[in-house]
């Protein structure tokens, strides 16, 4: 098995306002950080290794937990709003001055608020397998994907079925990729309590019924962004990219073939190194 740097990566503490936070860092120790931004039920244990790897090659890598989440102290909030708060608390605390942001599925709505909310933090923004918050340019969800989301504990079977394609390919991916998940040195793997991924659950519900979402407000986004997703995401369909790139100004859209919702672990090398060229341009 391959070892990786964020395996050994200590978790930190930092006060902010809204929480004590716990967070892990990984390359670079100097420079503008990219922060990750996870999705629904999401932990700093819950990033692929391999992903942070190649984006930590010649970059500083943040992994955090949000107000409420895994290794941090409080409740989730229930608005996506209230998230982006607590990232923006976050860097404060750490006086970071402005990072690069990489937000996946829940976390890319958060991403699209701090861009438009606290663009004086934010360089540049990756949305990754998420959408705008717009019931209109959103596909009916996969309903088997819905029921998985509200299980408290969710079988590997599962896991693989809302997150990979399901052919041979996304199937195999899924193997390789799982394999690499749960090896930190602790020996813990962080999980997120019931009571906030239910107001986590609250708070995607809103963002995608159009509740206080960014559709509306997209034009108005200054800060470059790029839009990546899967071709096959029963979670966050890859249209919503397709439409957001259309009210984005200047944005840049990837999609990746035969992968789903969490291409980004499928392709990792391929998504760093789009990642990355994107905030070095």
């Amino acid at each position: 098995m391959t070892k990786y740097k964020a395996d050994s990566a200590r978790t930190q503490y930092v006060q902010g306002a809204l929480a004590n936070y716990g967070y892990r860092e990984i390359g670079e120790t100097t420079g503008t950080p990219i922060i990750l931004l996870q999705r629904y039920r999401g932990t700093i244990d819950d990033w692929d290794p391999a992903l942070i790897e190649e984006l930590s090659k010649d970059r500083r890598v943040i992994v955090f937990d949000n107000v409420g989440i895994g290794s941090s102290d409080g409740v989730a909030p229930d608005t996506i709003a209230a998230m982006a708060e607590g990232v923006a608390d976050f860097v404060s605390a750490q006086k970071y001055g402005k990072v690069d942001i990489v937000g996946w599925s829940m976390g890319g709505f958060v991403a699209q608020v701090l861009a438009l909310d606290h663009a004086d933090i934010v360089n540049k923004v990756v949305v990754a397998g998420s959408g705008p918050g717009e019931p209109s340019v959103r596909p009916t969800e996969d309903p088997k994907s819905v029921e998985i989301r509200q299980k408290v504990e969710p079988s590997v079977d599962d896991i693989i079925y809302i997150f990979f394609s399901h052919t041979e390919t996304g199937k195999a991916a899924a193997g390789q990729v799982l394999s690499r998940f749960f090896h930190h040195d602790s020996g813990e793997v962080l999980t997120v309590k019931q009571a906030s991924w239910e107001q986590q659950a609250k708070a995607i519900q809103g963002w995608n019924s159009g509740q206080n979402s960014a559709w509306a407000r997209l034009s108005e986004i200054e800060v470059p962004v790029l839009v990546a997703n899967g071709s096959h995401d029963i979670m966050e369909p890859s249209i919503q990219s397709f439409e957001m790139a259309r009210k984005l100004k200047g944005a840049v859209t990837t999609f990746y073939s035969d992968s789903g919702h969490a291409f980004l672990f499928q392709y990792p090398e391929k998504f760093a190194r789009k990642v990355t060229d994107f905030f070095a341009s």
